[in-house]
């Protein structure tokens, strides 16, 4: 029988977490079995044509109000409730706020996982899903794995003593860049190390080609959730300026979320109404026709009050692969994605007048985009081709599966 790995995600499917929907399509594409569990109902929001590729089944998990697990810990001849004494005095004195409701989760998924055939479960962020997995885990289910990305690793409110237990009992944890690497040798302790591992998003290189027609004049595109991480208000501080020298300038926003309303206040304080438009949330292949004809991508990232930010931003990742002229900031793995600045402009956090400049600079000279789009298609195909990337954690799935059915 063919060995199921389970994908145990938070909300699946999920507009802005395009990556993990594009690293299920290539594992599958490797011939991997899947089944995809979603702890919670999906939003309603628009959905990327790629879905209709899925093959894995999607199971949307009770509600915890609606579970009733605690049955299973009396069972004639189940061991549970004796598993579960030592994970809540070893854990329980963290104080997780959600850490009763995530027991329930995990002994729920301990039945279902074995009727669902799962040998290996995956998780994405290092937060609650992976947590659940852990507990899963103690439990006697599968052995799990996470791939740990940026608000999971980074907010000031996260507990190093508790994710290091979360990671160390990990096959493996990956993580998207060279400077989370780093951050989490630093942040967890000696038993997590070791099981700490570096890997690239990648992106379907074939999708995310240049463009055959001439790209429009003076369009600059952003695209993010609306919220504090992506300064999307310094960008449209920053239109203000080049408006002033290129008066036809327009930019476009994509993407939705908690500062929609102080975004559009902006903009109309600011008078940029005609020249900035916020969109909405739209599909990736929406989003791809907006990369194919704009001028220049801006994505003036920053670090978040509660320390959260970015790592490795998709829309980077495929604005490069298209040949889109790109301008960031420090943050995280940006400088990994634009080759130090090879592949794109970096510029510092919440600098105004930089953003202004440097969009300006490459607005008034085709020939500076053009080095930058040469620069960033080749980095793409070098370092994030989504086969590439896909075939090592299938390796390290299978690897891991292997080692479990010998043992």
């Amino acid at each position: 029988m063919q060995p199921v790995i389970g994908y145990l995600l938070k909300k699946f499917p999920r507009l802005s977490e395009t990556f993990i929907l594009n690293e299920i399509l290539q594992q599958e594409a490797l011939g991997t079995d899947l089944v995809i569990l979603s702890r919670k109902t999906p939003d309603d929001e628009p959905k990327h044509p790629a879905l209709d590729g899925l093959r894995a089944p999607i199971e949307i998990m009770p509600s915890t109000s609606g579970l009733d697990p605690w049955s299973l810990l009396f069972t004639e001849g189940s061991d549970l409730l004796e598993r579960l004494g030592p994970i809540v005095r070893d854990l329980g004195p963290y104080g997780h706020p959600r850490f009763g409701k995530l027991v329930g989760e995990a002994l729920y998924l301990h039945g279902r996982v074995r009727e669902l055939g799962i040998t290996h479960i995956h998780t994405h962020f290092a937060t609650d899903s992976a947590v659940v997995a852990h507990l899963l885990h103690r439990l006697g289910g599968p052995t799990y794995s996470i791939t740990a990305h940026a608000k999971d690793i980074y907010r000031s409110t996260i507990n190093p003593e508790f994710l290091s237990g979360i990671v160390a009992g990990s096959e493996f944890t990956t993580t998207v860049c060279e400077a989370n690497l780093e951050h989490l040798n630093l942040f967890l302790d000696e038993s997590a190390r070791p099981k700490l591992r570096k890997l690239f998003n990648g992106i379907n290189l074939s999708e995310f080609v240049p463009p055959a027609a001439p790209r429009e004049k003076d369009v600059i595109l952003s695209v993010g959730r609306l919220v504090e991480k992506k300064g999307l208000d310094v960008l449209i501080r920053a239109m203000v300026g080049v408006v002033k020298k290129r008066p036809e300038a327009h930019c476009v926003i994509v993407g939705d979320g908690e500062e929609r309303e102080c975004l559009e206040a902006l903009i109309e304080e600011l008078g940029m109404g005609s020249h900035i438009q916020l969109t909405g949330a739209l599909h990736q292949g929406q989003v791809h026709a907006h990369m194919q004809s704009a001028t220049v991508f801006a994505l003036p990232c920053r670090i978040g009050e509660d320390g959260n930010r970015d790592a490795l931003p998709t829309v980077l990742l495929e604005s490069i692969a298209t040949g889109l002229p790109c301008i960031s900031t420090p943050v995280t793995g940006i400088p990994e994605i634009l080759d130090q600045g090879k592949a794109g402009r970096i510029i510092p956090i919440d600098d105004v007048q930089a953003l202004e400049e440097n969009l300006l600079d490459l607005l008034d000279h085709p020939e500076k985009r053009e080095e930058i789009a040469r620069a960033g298609i080749a980095h793409a195909a070098k370092h994030f081709d989504g086969r590439a990337v896909a075939k090592v954690l299938n390796d390290w799935h299978r690897a891991v599966i292997k080692k479990v059915s010998v043992a």
